[in-house]
């Protein structure tokens, strides 16, 4: 399992960024729907028809989202006030999310760095793009300069964010180059995701031994270690013998004619491993 958070400039790029990363095959959790789907809470709309009033809302009672805004990023006491309503709702909504999935995730997270990341995520890709992009791109939204001015008043600057960034993608060119440097990255990531612990009990010491030469020599495993364990038999004395791997190696590991007697290989899929860990054990195992 690996979670890749998505944030960046405004107009940076980010949806695009994950909805190409959906189509590699990634599953994505998108903060901001989550956040549109907040407004329909009956206790969300009464704090924020409190503290604004009802001209927040249309006839219907639903909230209007370019209302919340106007208030929201024109007065840093409110935006913080909003932030505080509802960044909590979604860390929770996003995690409990995440921890249903498998394999490769994108969280798309505007203000990651903002309100701190969560510890569930493994690596932070930061879009940046020049203000002249940005400009273009937002101008379907209907915002000049002044509205995009507005809306990062109160956030972290860009060369802030880059500095805490995993990894950042300059999204400068056109829509094909970033498609293409996107790609790239998926494919990284979904190897990455891949990575599984295995477990394989042996009889004797020996084969284990012999096994983990030949996993060194075809690079199929790294990080080896072995001891004694107790089994159901107690008159039978196995080796539990553990290593990193990819998931969709199976028919390689079980190739070796002394995995004939032993037990697995069992597969651990690990939910959380440091990144430069993580890159480590992928430099280690065949490409």
């Amino acid at each position: 399992m690996l979670v890749s958070a998505v944030t960046g400039d405004v107009g940076a790029g980010k949806s695009t960024l994950t909805g190409f990363w959906r189509d590699a095959g990634a599953s994505v959790v998108d903060a901001d729907e989550i956040v549109r789907s907040l407004w329909s809470r009956p206790e969300v709309v009464t704090d924020a028809v409190s503290r604004w009033g009802s001209g927040i809302m249309d006839a219907t009672g639903a909230i209007i989202p370019s209302r919340v805004a106007l208030r929201a990023f024109g007065d840093e006491e409110e935006y913080r006030w909003l932030c505080a309503l509802l960044h909590p709702l979604v860390r929770i909504e996003m995690e409990r999310r995440v921890a249903s999935m498998e394999g490769w995730i994108v969280a798309e997270i505007p203000l990651l760095f903002e309100s701190g990341p969560p510890a569930w995520i493994d690596v932070s890709v930061y879009v940046s793009a020049p203000a002249e992009n940005r400009r273009d791109r937002n101008s379907v939204r209907g915002w000049d300069d002044l509205e995009i001015v507005r809306r990062e008043s109160f956030l972290l600057p860009p060369d802030e964010k880059k500095r805490r960034a995993s990894l950042v993608l300059e999204n400068s060119g056109e829509l094909d180059d970033f498609r293409a440097l996107a790609s790239h990255h998926a494919s990284v990531f979904k190897r990455l995701s891949s990575i599984v612990q295995c477990r394989i009990l042996f009889s004797k010491f020996e084969d284990a031994g012999r096994y983990a030469e030949y996993l060194r020599k075809e690079r199929l495993g790294t990080e080896f270690s072995c001891v004694p364990v107790e089994t159901f038999e107690r008159s039978e004395k196995r080796w539990s013998f553990t290593f990193f791997t990819m998931e969709s190696w199976f028919s390689l590991l079980s190739q070796p004619h002394l995995m004939d007697a032993v037990r697995g290989p069992y597969f651990e899929r690990i939910r959380r491993i440091p990144w430069s860990r993580r890159l480590t054990l992928s430099g280690e195992l065949r490409s």
